[in-house]
């Protein structure tokens, strides 16, 4: 019920992965800020210091269930992209790849010797997805790495679309951003249990409403 309300804060995070309010997908590339997010200014612009807008506030974590927390805001391309679509076609499509995949940094990537020291090792391929379909494999084994759980065999996807791959949000961030369904585009991988490096082309359909398992 605060409405025109303004709140001023600082950005202390860009590109962080949030769960939707909408779907059963995570939001990646979300902006993190402290300015506090309320039922007055959720849903308007965010702005930098130019005046620009650059995201929609959307959400905040708060442990009192008030505005004092960590607020989140959709970036404003994302927003764009959705917009336009709707304007077009009265919906909106997602493309969709059909993984779950965890991030590999140097130290795990030399201790299992995973032939490249940064990526997304998948972690699950879901049947009769496009990465299935492209020859894509998931995990075969579990082990403990300093206290972690993680799952091994499985590729190590290390570009996607002509983009380098550093982590598993990667894949989200640019099939999000870039890519529509329909689409066919390339994926390097690393193979689990051979440490050989190929190239696939996989077919992009369109993302499910809930994830499939």
């Amino acid at each position: 019920g605060q409405e025109s309300s303004l709140a001023v804060g600082v950005v202390s995070a860009t590109r962080r992965s949030i769960e939707s309010l909408t779907s059963a997908y995570d939001v990646s590339d979300a902006i993190q800020t402290d300015a506090p997010i309320n039922h007055g200014n959720s849903g308007g612009p965010m702005f930098d210091a130019r005046g620009r807008v650059i995201g929609i506030n959307a959400q905040i974590r708060s442990d009192s269930g008030n505005a004092e927390g960590v607020g989140f805001a959709i970036p404003i391309n994302s927003a764009r992209r959705s917009m336009e679509q709707l304007i077009s076609t009265g919906r909106v499509a997602y493309a969709y790849v059909g993984v779950t995949t965890q991030d590999v940094t140097p130290t795990l990537a030399r201790r299992y010797r995973l032939g490249a020291e940064r990526g997304a090792l998948i972690q699950s391929v879901v049947e009769d997805a496009p990465a299935q379909r492209a020859g894509l494999r998931g995990s075969t084994r579990r082990v403990e790495f300093n206290g972690i759980p993680i799952r091994l065999g499985g590729d190590l996807i290390v570009r996607f679309a002509g983009r380098t791959v550093e982590r598993a949000a990667d894949i989200a961030r640019i099939v999000t951003d870039s890519l529509r369904p329909g689409q066919t585009v390339a994926v390097t991988v690393v193979r689990g249990g051979t440490g050989k490096r190929e190239t696939v082309r996989l077919r992009l359909t369109e993302r499910p409403l809930n994830p499939l398992r």
